[in-house]
């Protein structure tokens, strides 16, 4: 009778080991979409200045790609897809004109970005866009078809590009000396802090700034994906692979979190850490970093740091940015429970403005944080599984 209940109850283990084991391989498997799959192209492939997004072969066999007339685009038109390429430079009724796109369609693009979906956009070749539409609108210098090479940086090692040998290498230097991608590229020219830095470089109208970008939406969430490729694509398909090898990591970029670092901003000052989580009266230290336009660290620089909101607003500070570029500032949150939202500054005597960071956010609990460190919100549920189990062993 003893070794039946022994069965039994070692029976019961296992099939509620394997539902607890399957239920933690679910929390995690739905924690991000691993890449885009089912592609809209509003405008087509096609560009009109020369060149084409390559949709076909097995390179792409893992894609769905489905061209869409910028004036079908609604919610509704976007809805099956996980991710739309914005060409506006395609063949079909964009033509490197913002406004084949009404106010309210460009409303629903943004929209379905930040319901967890990512948006690239592509402007080859175009004259000035406006792009003052999007969550963080800019405006680039544009140097037209001119057939001219350029330089090229690679500011951020990430998975969209690097420097370094490896899956994600892309050789700058040959797209910059061998084709007109660099030379002719459009490169943003005012700037919004939530746009983070991966490639930078100056084109052929020494215009030098930001060409491959990207922006999580909204602010303050790793939710929607935006990236920008100002690039030229005349070479795509070509011999020259480096363009084909960036588009397509731009299509296998995870998102919803995309987990990009964001080490850089395009406006030269990022802070971090974007979140924190602690404890009334323990204290908090943010860090900006002063970079210039291709990333170099730029010491001596007076950063003000300011609480702008929360149970801490009023804190303020300065530091002056070491040679690693960086300056730091440290409160003590004894205003109670809450956020705080924390913003650093400083002037760039060049541009002669003072220019902003991205905001972050400081949450500030009772008594802890309340959070254990990589251990999935699953587990909850079977701890309490396992527990029941034990308490039935003991019974037995």
């Amino acid at each position: 009778m003893m070794n039946s209940k022994k069965l039994r109850f070692g029976s019961t283990i296992t099939t509620i080991l394997v539902i607890a084991v399957c239920l933690c391989m679910l929390g995690q498997s739905a924690s991000a979409l691993p890449s885009s799959s089912n592609v809209a192209i509003i405008g087509g492939p096609t560009v009109v200045n020369g060149g084409t997004l390559p949709t076909t072969g097995p390179t792409y066999a893992a894609f769905t790609f489905t061209t869409v007339d910028p004036a079908t685009v609604n919610a509704a038109t976007l809805a099956p897809y996980d991710t739309v390429v914005l060409n506006m430079a395609g063949s079909v009724g964009m033509l490197c004109n913002a406004n084949a796109l009404s106010p309210s369609q460009k409303a629903d693009i943004v929209a379905f970005v930040g319901n967890g979906n990512k948006l690239i956009i592509y402007d080859s070749e175009c004259s000035a866009i406006d792009y003052s539409w999007l969550p963080y609108p800019f405006t680039t210098a544009n140097p037209g078809a001119l057939g001219a090479t350029g330089t090229l940086t690679i500011v951020e090692e990430n998975t969209l590009s690097t420097a370094l040998p490896g899956p994600y290498y892309i050789d700058a230097a040959t797209l910059a000396s061998t084709t007109d991608a660099v030379g002719d590229m459009n490169v943003m020219t005012t700037y919004d802090p939530n746009w983070c830095l991966d490639m930078s470089g100056t084109n052929a109208i020494a215009a030098t700034g930001p060409v491959h970008t990207y922006a999580k939406y909204p602010a303050g969430t790793d939710n929607g994906l935006i990236i920008y490729n100002g690039l030229d694509v005349d070479y795509m398909g070509w011999s020259i692979t480096e363009l084909d090898q960036i588009w397509l990591q731009e299509l296998q970029q995870p998102f919803s979190p995309s987990n990009l670092p964001c080490g850089v901003t395009v406006v030269g000052i990022s802070l971090s850490p974007a979140s924190d989580v602690n404890p009334v009266g323990t204290q908090h230290t943010v860090t900006a970093t002063i970079t210039d336009l291709l990333g170099t660290p730029i010491p001596g620089i007076d950063v003000t740091f300011n609480v702008t909101s929360g149970p801490n607003a009023g804190e303020s500070g300065i530091d002056t940015t070491d040679g690693s570029g960086e300056a730091t500032f440290t409160y003590t949150g004894d205003g109670g429970v809450g956020t705080d939202q924390i913003v650093a500054s400083f002037y760039d005597s060049q541009r002669q403005t003072t220019v902003e960071s991205q905001t972050v956010t400081k949450d500030w609990e009772e008594g802890g944080n309340g959070e254990i460190p990589e251990f999935p919100t699953i587990a909850v549920p079977v701890i309490a599984i396992i527990g029941l189990a034990l308490f039935f062993q003991r019974r037995n």
